[in-house]
């Protein structure tokens, strides 16, 4: 171990089995075996001094006033590690707002899926690659116990998505699809607008047992964003028994067992759904195992913290590739154009009644 001995953790760390909380608290909990560790809001106005030996690890934010990225500009850090969601998709807008604090950062830990990082190349931010580390994901298989035994009959397998209905999330193509395929059963678990031919299961905790009779009815999990950088639904799937198909766009490829479908064709994925009805149980029993093999052998957290704990302990800071004026353009543009600018009125609101809550929970506490 080098002389680190303080980590200013930026991370939600609450109780939810659901991310972000889960990140943070596991995180947490294993970092606090090797270091004095302190937590922070990732949303907050806030700017950290550092210690001699303090390490700034955690989640930067869309708005420039809030503690990474204030605390990043600041000297005397024996490491600097943003560790955020990473989506390098073609409109840039999620991550373009980072391209003024990445020159601050000793390292990248990229929380995305296999499928973005073999893309990164023809993305807006290939000049970012020598300071990325590719960090999947994780489950505690303790939540996320398996609940699917067996399989409905052919032709009567049922579908279901859980999440939002932001603009990633692609939720436009699950109408679609489910109008082009009105004798298939979909539902959605999660918030957001209303889903037109898709039946609607509203807000639904899975850390409670009785979610899971619910759960046990569904076959398929399906996840067709168009920029998402890797929702760990398809891995609490998984956990569950459930065969996650997803679109390359949600982060995940080359699985066999996590079927990919295709958001630019459509005929082809309305086949590929029909076909998968039909499949035979032993081959869906076949998937369902690879996947419990895979949240064993990788997707856990015991791998996703000794990655970071590697990162704090690393010494390498490799600067980022050059790039040209017409892709730094891009990325300010991106920015403005994105659902997420910070000076949007709804964004600008949020931070600044995030802020005053927690001011008035200091003056009153």
């Amino acid at each position: 171990m080098r002389k680190i001995k303080k980590i200013h953790l930026i991370y939600p760390v609450g109780n939810k089995i659901s991310t972000p909380d889960t990140i943070g608290r596991h995180l947490k909990q294993n970092l606090e075996k090797f270091y004095e560790v302190k937590v922070y809001p990732f949303d907050a106005f806030c700017i950290i001094k550092p210690g001699k030996a303090d390490v700034l690890l955690g989640h930067w934010h869309q708005n420039p006033l809030t503690t990474f990225r204030m605390s990043a500009r600041q000297k005397g850090w024996k490491r600097i590690l943003p560790m955020a969601p990473f989506c390098p998709d073609p409109t840039g807008w999620h991550n373009a707002f980072a391209r003024t604090t990445i020159k601050y950062a000793n390292r990248y830990l990229a929380i995305t899926g296999n499928a973005w990082m073999n893309r990164l190349k023809d993305s807006p931010f290939k000049h970012w690659e020598p300071k990325l580390i590719h960090l999947d994901l994780a489950i505690d298989r303790n939540e996320f116990p398996l609940i699917k035994k067996d399989y409905n009959p052919p032709g009567k397998r049922k579908l279901i998505y859980i999440g939002h209905t932001a603009w990633c999330k692609n939720t436009e193509f699950l109408e679609i699809l489910a109008q082009k395929l009105p004798h298939l059963h979909f539902s959605w678990a999660g918030s957001g607008r209303k889903l037109r031919n898709v039946a609607k299961l509203g807000e639904i905790d899975f850390s409670e047992k009785c979610s899971h009779n619910l759960l046990n009815e569904y076959d398929f999990l399906i996840m067709p964003s168009s920029s998402d950088a890797n929702p760990t639904t398809i891995l609490e799937a998984m956990a569950w028994g459930i065969i996650p198909i997803s679109s390359t766009q949600s982060g995940y490829e080359g699985f066999n067992s996590i079927p990919n479908i295709s958001i630019e064709n459509l005929e082809e994925t309305i086949s590929k759904i029909e076909n998968l009805q039909f499949i035979e149980e032993k081959k869906l029993i076949k998937w369902r195992d690879e996947n419990l093999l895979l949240l064993k052998n990788h997707f856990n957290w015991d791998r996703f913290c000794k990655q970071v704990l590697d990162e704090i302990e690393n010494q390498d800071s490799p600067l980022l590739k050059k790039t040209s004026n017409e892709s730094i353009s891009f990325l300010i543009e991106a920015e403005k154009k994105s659902p997420y600018y910070w000076v949007k009125p709804i964004n600008l609101f949020l931070y600044l009644k995030t802020n005053l809550k927690n001011l008035l929970n200091k003056i009153f506490k």
